[in-house]
């Protein structure tokens, strides 16, 4: 593999996320838009669909761009014959221009020969470094929590950990086992220690561990990519909202006291400095971007009163309906961005357009010469 199929790769992979964080942005106004606003876990398994795919593409990629279908697809091909049927008002000439362009700045960036390409490419290494450090620091905050606690339940798949280290609850994973890390401290109040349990252990139960791993995995990759930041906050709030519903639904806990515990262990954990914030889900939520903490909770707790009053049905089957059309546009989309492996059609005509465009200029010159 050459360094220009690297920088390729990895410039598709950036488009592709941003492709993706805008389908389902559009595809759940759909679903806002349809009356279905609160249908948060529907909402929220559209998101994981979109995490799928994207997950799978690397694997899928090269047999769906080999495809004989791919190329009536591709996006450049797509543009080109526009501009060969006369709908876009550009000289074939110019549009082999900007065809030239493109590849040139990805030649640039590949040999970081401009000043442009090396501020690019500096960024992103230290960007890349630096989440890395960060993930690796939650990784050892991780492993000391649980080897400093003491495990006080566990069953085949799930170990419940009692730790000192920890302020607030929260769940992550390892390669074999779930674990679900609870404050020492917690330990007096049983009310706390089985409402803590049970919200982590549906998150388990969601997926949201698992996919909040491959989040963190993902993430020294697309740090700079705001679709990635956008997909991954709107999962991570849409998990907690539909958590907090399923259960209250299932266990009948006061909401009332629920929504103040939640409160009283969010301003312990404004004083904690050695909390684990990547690959594991805390109670209290996660940050989200350019927003404080507080405005999650806000939400989940408005939400929690509201479902009270009037419960919330999730579109269940429209949901199904809207994800499997959402995978297909994200693989289309996917293919179509995707570079073509040999010239097309549309190519071949468009070079040849413009080179009788330039021997037509080279006679006109030429008669006028004499």
């Amino acid at each position: 593999m050459t360094v220009d199929q690297i920088v390729g790769g990895a410039i598709w992979i950036q488009l592709v996320i941003l492709l993706a964080a805008l389908v389902f942005g559009a595809f759940e106004g759909v679903l806002v838009l349809s009356g279905r606003r609160r249908s948060y876990y529907t909402r929220r398994r559209m998101g994981m669909a979109v995490i799928a795919c994207l997950a799978v593409l690397p694997l899928v990629a090269p047999y769906l761009v080999s495809s004989p279908y791919a190329a009536s697809v591709n996006a450049t091909d797509a543009l080109v014959s526009q501009v060969l049927n006369g709908n876009l008002d550009i000289s074939a000439h110019k549009m082999q221009q900007l065809l030239a362009l493109k590849t040139d700045w990805m030649a640039q960036v590949a040999t970081a020969s401009s000043t442009v390409a090396q501020v690019l490419i500096a960024a992103f290494i230290a960007a890349f470094i630096a989440r890395s450090g960060y993930l690796l620091l939650n990784v050892g905050r991780i492993r000391h929590a649980i080897t400093e606690g003491r495990v006080v339940h566990h069953t085949k798949r799930c170990r419940i950990v009692a730790s000192p280290t920890v302020s607030v609850p929260f769940s992550t994973r390892g390669f074999w086992h779930y674990y679900v890390v609870l404050p020492e401290a917690m330990l007096r109040d049983r009310t706390s220690v089985q409402m803590a349990l049970g919200h982590e252990l549906q998150h388990i139960r969601q997926g949201d561990v698992d996919a909040e791993v491959l989040l963190s995995l993902i993430s020294p990759v697309a740090v700079l990519n705001p679709g990635f930041w956008f997909l991954s906050s709107r999962l991570r709030k849409l998990g907690e909202l539909a958590c907090d519903r399923a259960y209250l639904s299932r266990k009948g806990f006061d909401a009332h006291t629920y929504a103040l515990r939640l409160l009283e262990i969010a301003r312990r954990s404004a004083k904690a400095s050695q909390q684990p914030a990547a690959f594991g889900v805390p109670l209290v939520g996660r940050r989200v971007p350019f927003l404080s903490r507080r405005s999650m909770l806000k939400d989940r707790i408005l939400e929690i009163a509201q479902d009270q009053d009037t419960p919330a049905k999730e579109a269940v089957l429209f949901g199904a309906v809207l994800s499997i059309v959402m995978a297909g546009c994200v693989l289309v989309g996917a293919v179509s961005l995707a570079e073509p492996e040999d010239w097309s059609h549309e190519r071949i005509m468009l070079s040849t357009v413009a080179n009788l465009d330039r021997l037509n200029q080279l006679n006109t010159l030429a008669q006028r010469s004499w």
